[in-house]
């Protein structure tokens, strides 16, 4: 388990960096924004990559702020407009690029994906829509070692991240000739493939590419402006953190991917872009703007409490919507309380630092305010 050094020992100096960078900070700092401060104390925002957090009440900040450096080439410190690649979070805006298509009559969820990727190999099965976005569907993860289809031009294993490359199409060639792991429908398989897949449905039935149906359908509608489906690794993106990772003389050198592939992750955002995908929830504004998206999105399968790009867990016998994220040096995690409208979102460059064991601690530093009745809501 990945822990931060020192969390115990708060800095004044650092606790105060961290509200300055925040873009539009609350008016008033409050005991619980000190003690968030306070897991980051130790972040050195000239030297050490970090986090951006948001924690959102009501549809509104109670607190946000940027711990560590953005850019360590440039000395550019981390804030809650600083952009973050999302790996496996992204999970949930490809599921409502699926949902949407089927609102306009393009696709089922229970369509078999053959009809719209013909290529791949005959499973033997019908393998639906909805099977590959719960993770019931019996695809293999790409990422996993028994797919010695993927390996590099020396002939050995594929090095996930920048060490070795593919095209899309190379990928889409080689995924499409690797056969089901199990039979679909009879147990929970979690599968990067099926979801790089799904993306590459969205196109067949629309006609566009998952960015820029994405782009039309959802970020536009919510004025997400920095939220993005990035399938161009070269791509230039304003307020872009950099990921690092240390090297063996734990100096920090960049850790970033050169593959292009989305749908199972490649989404980049900030905090301040994500609260408004946050208050989609509640309000869902989106296609028809029909509640019923939302709920599907969030109705767990028979096998697993997993939904549509989103997990169903539990904190303190209260429910929650959530999933993590890992890719290169970036991990994130975002956990929702519908009940309670109360989320916290931890979105990191570096592996250092837990982003999901963070955003626990951080529903335990205002879970009790909240619960109480006593969170007032803070500003945009």
């Amino acid at each position: 388990m990945k822990t931060i050094h020192g969390i115990a020992r708060a800095s004044i100096f650092l606790g105060a960096v961290s509200l300055m960078a925040c873009t539009k900070p609350v008016s008033q700092p409050d005991v619980e924004s000190l003690r968030v401060d306070a897991l980051f104390a130790e972040v050195d925002p000239q030297r050490q990559p970090g986090c951006s957090a948001g924690v959102i009440h009501g549809g509104e900040f109670l607190h946000r702020a940027g711990y560590g450096a953005a850019s360590l080439d440039y000395g550019v410190p981390l804030s809650s407009h600083s952009v973050f690649r999302l790996g496996s979070v992204s999970k949930q805006f490809t599921a409502m690029a699926i949902l949407l298509l089927e609102e306009e009559g393009k696709l089922s969820l229970d369509d078999d994906v053959h009809e719209y990727l013909p290529q791949l190999v005959d499973y033997g099965y019908p393998v639906t829509l909805r099977q590959m976005l719960q993770h019931t569907s019996g695809m293999s993860d790409y990422e996993g070692d028994e797919l010695a289809v993927f390996v590099n031009m020396n002939g050995e294993k594929f090095r996930w991240g920048n060490e070795d490359y593919l095209t899309v199409p190379e990928f889409l060639e080689r995924l499409a000739t690797v056969p089901l792991r199990t039979p679909p429908g009879t147990e929970y398989r979690y599968s990067n493939s099926a979801y790089f897949l799904l993306s590459q449905v969205v196109e067949a039935a629309s006609g566009e590419s998952l960015r820029e149906y994405a782009k039309r359908r959802i970020f536009q509608p919510l004025q997400m402006q920095q939220t993005l489906f990035n399938d161009n690794a070269y791509r230039v993106i304003p307020d872009r953190a950099t990921g690092y990772q240390k090297n063996a003389d734990s100096e920090y050198e960049v850790y970033e991917t050169n593959l292009d592939w989305v749908g199972d992750g490649g989404i980049y955002t900030s905090i301040d872009d994500f609260i408004r995908w946050d208050r989609n929830f509640y309000r869902n504004t989106l296609g028809k703007g029909l509640q019923s998206l939302i709920v599907e999105m969030e109705r767990p399968s028979a096998l697993e409490n997993y939904g549509l790009g989103l997990e169903i867990g539990d904190w303190q016998g209260l429910r929650t919507v959530q999933h993590s994220g890992s890719w290169v040096a970036f991990n994130t995690f975002y956990a929702r309380i519908p009940e309670l409208e109360f989320s916290v979102v931890v979105l990191c460059n570096t592996e250092e630092i837990d982003a999901e064991e963070i955003s626990y601690k951080i529903l335990e530093i205002y879970g009790p305010r909240i619960i109480g009745g006593e969170a007032g809501a803070g500003s945009e």
